[in-house]
């Protein structure tokens, strides 16, 4: 790579290398290409919308998934059903297709209880127009206080993703939820049992269908960018029990530095601010804990980069998905996003989608669907995932092309070669960012010594950083992020004053907000 001290050293080996060594231990079998995959695909669609079956149509030419495997389905046009119309009009005519199709073969395990022990079909892509979700039967019950904050064994609501996913288990109860033999797996594929879903959704048809386009580009290039995390300190509003997600989140942050993908990281107990300059390369989004999309998600500037996954902890968070305002998954996919983790009603929070475990996952290269369903404990329950259940976008590749993205090919790749020799990491950073004239390389650096606790030299660097930038947008970052490095440092005084100097040299900018609301936040540590 340009500016690096070679050593005779091919970079594209290297970067393979060391992505299989890095994630061996955690994903076990190297995953399958999803191409694969494809005549193993079922496209689930609602015959009684004509945009659900055109989009089936357009996703199964796309990924060559094979003609027999579309399933038009005739049920409700409305995103919530009752249980008894799921079992009436999508249960059992899917089941029946199975076995009409010899799809899969059953037999009855020691319980009594048909079990599948082999399938031809291992994932499900359920296009726009589906329902979303099973609604507690407990809402049409006067005599009933709760709705759907019941517990797991008390509790008819579900999405319906989640049950097309346990298709197969012809359990004693068709409500509640069940235990998920793929959670925590290191196997590709799922399981017999299992199918794994997600679906080509969102606030319009227009956004369903870029989530395929969006999907396909991006595995060919690559996702390369900048992961962003909303750490929100919750247990020391809410308690220990909340402890768990802020432990997610600190463990993704941990990932993506390992993985050379350079992290904003946010600790404070608010939310990031409306306004944040988060610039255009964003690509991994993950964060908690508010009703409805806030600061720079409902900013009509704010784009995620192509491919972008995302996922903000909620209860609610996909309740519906027709709306780019309310709730986070509607939102999100509205601004950009290629992929999203949501639910539909209350999850309880150890048994939603373990984020953690998706990010070790999906970086190591497994398929969202297979990601998304490893990381998430129950089935028949409230997880939903909004994307193309294939893509793949960091499948190991055999070669890295230039022209592109260099600047954080360039941080990955040193990342991955030197991060046990700081010495050799931070001189070839410093070359390949002199090589480029990249503030880029710099600034992914710097996030790098944050994370190290190496605050002087982040803030030395920073400062150089800003000095190649010519956007404003990525000059007030910078001031943002050395006011971050100052304050954990212990220099409460010296990040004011950067931020005071902010709102006079950037006066007007869209991003004098965020300056504002993040001083006043450090105020009140």
């Amino acid at each position: 790579m340009m500016g690096f001290d070679q050593r005779n050293i091919d970079f594209n080996l290297v970067l393979i290398f060391l992505f299989v060594c890095f994630f061996s231990a955690a994903s076990g079998k190297e995953p399958a290409k999803n191409s694969q995959y494809a005549p193993a695909t079922l496209v689930i669609y609602n015959q009684n919308v004509a945009d659900s079956r055109k989009l089936a149509a357009y996703y199964a030419g796309k990924r060559n998934v094979p003609f027999e495997n579309l399933i038009g389905l005739k049920c409700s046009t409305e995103e919530s059903i009752t249980r008894s119309e799921y079992k009436k009009t999508i249960l059992e005519p899917l089941r029946k297709q199975f076995d009409t199709n010899g799809w899969w073969e059953r037999k009855e395990d020691a319980q009594g209880n048909l079990r599948t022990v082999h399938t031809k079909m291992k994932f499900a892509a359920i296009m726009f127009g589906m329902p979303l979700k099973v609604e507690s039967s407990v809402l049409k019950d006067p005599t009933q206080k709760s709705s759907t904050n019941r517990g797991p064994g008390d509790n008819d609501a579900a999405s319906i993703d989640s049950e097309i996913a346990c298709l197969s288990m012809a359990l004693s109860r068709l409500s509640g939820a069940a235990g998920n033999p793929y959670f925590r797996s290191t196997e590709p594929g799922g399981t017999p049992d299992i199918l794994l879903t997600s679906r080509l959704d969102g606030p319009t048809y227009a956004t369903a269908k870029r989530l395929i386009d969006d999907a396909i580009a991006t595995e060919e290039s690559g996702l390369w960018g900048m992961a962003l995390i909303d750490i929100a300190n919750l247990a020391k509003e809410k308690g220990a029990g909340y402890k768990i997600g802020d432990d997610w989140l600190e463990t993704c942050s941990g990932f993506y530095k390992r993985a050379g993908i350079p992290a904003l990281v946010d600790r404070f107990s608010t939310r990031i601010p409306k306004g944040y300059p988060l610039g255009k390369d964003i690509i991994l989004y993950f964060g908690w804990y508010t009703q409805n999309a806030q600061g720079p998600f409902v900013d009509p500037g704010f784009k995620f980069k192509r491919g972008a996954v995302a996922a903000h902890i909620h209860s609610y968070s996909a309740s519906t998905l027709r709306t780019t305002l309310k709730n986070w998954s509607g939102p999100l996919l509205s601004r950009g996003a290629c992929a999203v983790l949501g639910n539909v009603y209350e999850p309880f929070l150890q048994m939603s989608t373990h984020l953690d475990l998706f990010n070790a996952r999906f970086l190591a290269g497994f398929t969202f669907a297979e990601a998304g369903w490893i990381a998430t404990p129950v089935f028949s329950w409230m997880q939903v995932m909004i994307g193309d259940p294939l893509y793949q976008p960091f499948i190991i590749k055999s070669e890295i092309e230039e022209g592109q993205d260099d600047d954080f090919k360039a941080f990955r790749i040193a990342v991955l070669r030197w991060a046990s020799e700081p010495k050799q990491l931070f001189s070839n950073l410093d070359k390949a960012a002199a090589s480029l004239k990249s503030g880029k390389v710099l600034e992914s650096t710097g996030l790098y010594m944050m994370a190290e606790k190496k605050y002087v030299d982040a803030d030395e660097v920073l400062k150089r950083a800003a000095g190649l930038y010519v956007n404003s947008e990525d000059q007030l970052r910078i001031r943002l992020l050395r006011a971050q490095i100052k304050l954990a440092g212990g220099n409460k005084e010296t990040a004011l004053e950067i931020l005071s100097n902010a709102l006079s040299d950037f006066k007007g900018s869209p991003g004098i907000e965020a300056v504002t609301a993040i001083a006043d936040q450090i105020r009140k540590e």
